[in-house]
Parts: structure tokens; C-alpha cells; sequence
């Protein structure tokens, strides 16, 4: 439920008991005009309609990241961020941005101002069903005793005790509440006790529908910056497929049993047609390639 007036109640705490309480309040909520700084310096164009309802979008003041540069992350126009009022009595001057301001975890992708306060004291409309209750979603967000780190649209890197997950196209595409469970490209890495024995042991898995391999000196040579669609068409067609070794062995194996005991009747004809020789002229070749996973 709103409250009626929105601001933080606060005593001094040197004056005796009974004293007035001052009514004050430094946190608001605002929505992102712009975002265009010409420094690129962080600095963003905030309207908080408490005091800049008649101030013109370009002469809106600068607001400043609260977040050091290490961590890159700016809102989208249209939705809300927190602003800091340094001093109150200038409220113009030296405010700063914390945001974006997101209600849910599937709005993360994009919160508008109409409803990113559904989870605070100043909704303008209820929250959304909370994603746990989808069955489907179950596995696309962090669990509450993770520590991770959510792109946008479709991605995000998760710390578990032991654990790491990278993952891109965690969801169904357009479906964030749908458990991409057919393609995504994640990195796992685990470390992980050894079931019977007093010791650890690391894994590490790395599933995609393609996965390249590659060397900045290795032949063919390929980008290593800046990759598009194109480039990567290249490298999956250009890329030299890896071998299934197990696959490779066994066909070996039928070499050069082939070769060892092979039998001519005499010079010039053809090698019996054994048992081996037979083995010998059904092995796939291709069934040796890896098609998916290249090298260079």
C-alpha cells in the first residue's frame, strides 16, 4: 500500500525525548530522459517529478554514477533509477544514479516506469506472479543462495560453492520463462569431491551446437576481435574438423590388422576377401569427424 506523503520520517537523536520530528528525505525515484554524455563519463538526465516538472529535457541536471567504473552498467530510457540528493536544499545540484530499478527478475530485460515500483511503496500496479511459480522457469534465474551476475536479454554468469556457470540462451528466445533446455552455449566448471575417496577433483564442460577452437597462429587464421555472423560462418566452414580419437583408434586398428594379415594368391591379385578385408571396407571415414567442434 502507497503512502500518502512520500517522505522518510528522521529525529535528532541529541535532543531530548518529545522533540519535533523533521520531516525530510534524500532518496527518489526518477525515470531516464538520457543517456548520452559526451564524456562518457557515467552521467545520465534523470526527471524526478518532485521538482523537475517544469524543467525542460535539456536543461534537466547531470546525475552521477554511484557505481565505480569497474562495473559497466547503464540504465535504458524509460525506466526508473534511485537518485541521491547530496544536499537538499539544492536539489539540483550533485544528485546521483543507482539503477536500473528492475521489480522482477523477468522484467530484467527492460522495466518500465509504470511498473518497476510494483515492488516498492510506491506501486502503481501489483507485482506479476513471482517466476518460481512457473514450473517452465524453474532453472532460468539465480537461486537465492547464488551470487551472479544477469546481462539483459538471455545471459549471465552464476557462483555456486564449487560451481561456475556461463551461460548464453538460457531461456527460450522470447519465452524468459521457458527453460532453454534444447541449445544453450554454457560453460560449466565444478569441483567436486571424489565419490568414495578423501580428495577433489575439477571439471570442465563446455556444450554449444558449434564449438571452434582456435590459435592466433594457426592455419587457416581466423579473427580474434571483433567477430560477426560472418566471421563465425567462416571459421565453422574453414576450420579443420576435430577427430573423435576413440572413433579413430578402432578404424587403426582395422588398418593395420588389414595390412598384417591380409592374403594374395598371388602376385598382382587382390587380397582375399577375409574377414579383416571386409572390416576394412566398411569403415566410415567421415564417422571419424567431429563436424560441430574445429581447430585451425
Amino acid at each position: 500500500m502507497a503512502f500518502d506523503k512520500h517522505e522518510i520520517h528522521t529525529s535528532n537523536s541529541y535532543k531530548k525525548e518529545g522533540s519535533i520530528h523533521k520531516i525530510t528525505r534524500t532518496i527518489y525515484y526518477g525515470e531516464v530522459i538520457s543517456i548520452d554524455d559526451p564524456t562518457e563519463g557515467g552521467r545520465i538526465k534523470v526527471r524526478i517529478l518532485s521538482f523537475d516538472n517544469k524543467t525542460a529535457n535539456a536543461d534537466l541536471p547531470w546525475c552521477y554514477p554511484m557505481l565505480p567504473k569497474f562495473f559497466h552498467i547503464y540504465p535504458q530510457i524509460g525506466e526508473m533509477v534511485r537518485i541521491f540528493i547530496e544536499d537538499i536544499k539544492y536539489p539540483e545540484m550533485s544528485r546521483f544514479w543507482q539503477g536500473s530499478v528492475i521489480s522482477q527478475p523477468q522484467k530484467i530485460g527492460f522495466d518500465s516506469v509504470y511498473t518497476a515500483l510494483s515492488t516498492t511503496n510506491y506501486p502503481s500496479t501489483n507485482p506479476e506472479p513471482a517466476p518460481s511459480t512457473n514450473p517452465d522457469a524453474i532453472g532460468v534465474f539465480p537461486r537465492k543462495d547464488d551470487v551472479a551476475l544477469i546481462g539483459k536479454v538471455n545471459t549471465d554468469v552464476i557462483l555456486r560453492t564449487n560451481e561456475v556457470h556461463i551461460r548464453a540462451g538460457k531461456h527460450e528466445n522470447g519465452d524468459i520463462l521457458k527453460l532453454n533446455t534444447k541449445n544453450p552455449a554454457q560453460i560449466t566448471m565444478v569441483f567436486e569431491s571424489v565419490e568414495d575417496k578423501d580428495e577433489y577433483q575439477s571439471s570442465t564442460i563446455i556444450t554449444s551446437d558449434k564449438i571452434a577452437l582456435l590459435s592466433h597462429t594457426g592455419n587457416p587464421q581466423f579473427k580474434s576481435t571483433k567477430l560477426e555472423a560472418k566471421d563465425r560462418e567462416r571459421i565453422f566452414n574453414e576450420g579443420h574438423s576435430l577427430a573423435r580419437g576413440d572413433v579413430l583408434v578402432e578404424a587403426l586398428v582395422i588398418i593395420r590388422n588389414a595390412l598384417i594379415n591380409h592374403i594374395h594368391g598371388y602376385s598382382g591379385v587382390a587380397a582375399d576377401k577375409t574377414a579383416i578385408i571386409n572390416d576394412l571396407e566398411k569403415i566410415d571415414l567421415t564417422s571419424i569427424l567431429q563436424e560441430n567442434i574445429v581447430i585451425n
